[in-house]
C-alpha cells in the first residue's frame, strides 16, 4: 500500500481515517496525525506518524485472531497490503497446502521438515552434521530427498528429534504454516529470532497469513511477480531455481484460474 504521512491528500487517507474511527476525509491533518501516533504507540510500532507497511497491517488486522478461521476478507486485506489480487495470494496458499488451513488436527502448524537444510544449518552453527548422522539418517542428510517425508502430524516426530540436537537449527529447517515459509526466512517475515517466528506461526492462521505477506513484500522481485502474475518469476523467487522440476509455476497458474472461477 501507498506510504502516507502528515499533509498527504489522497484516497488512502479516507481509508486510514475510517480505520481509526474518524469521519472520511482525504487530508492527513493534525488530528489524523495525533490519532496515528497514539495508535502506533498502543501497538508497539514506531510512533513517527508515517503510515508504512507495518502500520497499515496493524490497522487492517485489528481485533481478535482465533487460532483457526481465515476469511475472504482476510485475504482481501492482505492483498491490499501487497497491491495484488486476492486470488493471486490464494493461489500460492492453494499450491503450498492444497488450500487447507494452516493447522493440523493436533492444533500445531502444518510443517515439512527438510533434513538437507538441517545439515546446512548445523554447519552454520559450527556443528559437524556428520557427527550426528548415526541413528538420524532420516533427519540429517546432505542432499535433498523426499524419501524421508512422513507428512502431517508425523513430521513433528522428525522435528522433535532434530530439536534435541539443536532447536534453532531444527526450527529453521522446517517450512511452516499455510504458505510453508522456511524457518530460516524468519527475519524476512519481521521476526528477529526463529523462536519468535515459530511462536507467531503457532498463534493463528491470520498470523501465518501476515508473516507470509511480509515475506513476499520484502522481496521486490517476488512482490512484482505476484502483482503481475508472472508465475515463473514468482516460483523461482519463492521456491528456488529448481521450481520447474515440480512445475511449480504451472501449478500456480492453474490454481489462480481455479480461484477466479
Amino acid at each position: 500500500m501507498k506510504i502516507i504521512r502528515y499533509n498527504s491528500d489522497c484516497e488512502e487517507v479516507k481509508l486510514l481515517r475510517s480505520l481509526l474511527g474518524m469521519t472520511e476525509n482525504t487530508l492527513f491533518d493534525t488530528e489524523t496525525n495525533d490519532k496515528v501516533v497514539a495508535f502506533q504507540k498502543a501497538h508497539g510500532l514506531d510512533s513517527d506518524g508515517i503510515i508504512g507497511y507495518r502500520t497499515w497491517e496493524a490497522l487492517l488486522f485489528q481485533g481478535e485472531r482465533p487460532i483457526r478461521g481465515i476469511t475472504e476478507d482476510d485475504f482481501r486485506k492482505a492483498a491490499l497490503l501487497l497491491d495484488c489480487e486476492p486470488e493471486a495470494l490464494k493461489a500460492v496458499q492453494m499450491v503450498e497446502t492444497g488450500g487447507k488451513g494452516g493447522f493440523l488436527a493436533n492444533d500445531k502448524p502444518a510443517i515439512l521438515f527438510e533434513g538437507h537444510i538441517f545439515w546446512k544449518q548445523l554447519k552454520t552453527l559450527g556443528i559437524n552434521p556428520s557427527s550426528v548422522v548415526k541413528g538420524n539418517e532420516d533427519i540429517v542428510y546432505e542432499k535433498w530427498t523426499k524419501v524421508h517425508y512422513k507428512g502431517g502430524v508425523k513430521e513433528y516426530d522428525r522435528l522433535e528429534r532434530a530439536r534435541k540436537i539443536n532447536r534453532d537449527a531444527a526450527d529453521t529447517s522446517a517450512s511452516w504454516g499455510m504458505f510453508q515459509i522456511m524457518g530460516f526466512n524468519h527475519k524476512a517475515c519481521g521476526e528477529k529470532t526463529v523462536s519468535g517466528f515459530v511462536e507467531a506461526m503457532c498463534r493463528s492462521e491470520i498470523d501465518q497469513l501476515l508473516l507470509s505477506a511480509r515475506f513476499i513484500n520484502g522481496n521486490k522481485v517476488m512482490l512484482d511477480a505476484l502483482q503481475k502474475k508472472n508465475w515463473a518469476t514468482f516460483a523461482k523467487a519463492y521456491n528456488g531455481p529448481a521450481y520447474a522440476q515440480n512445475q511449480y509455476d504451472v501449478k500456480l497458474a492453474n490454481a489462480y484460474k481455479k480461484c477466479l472461477s
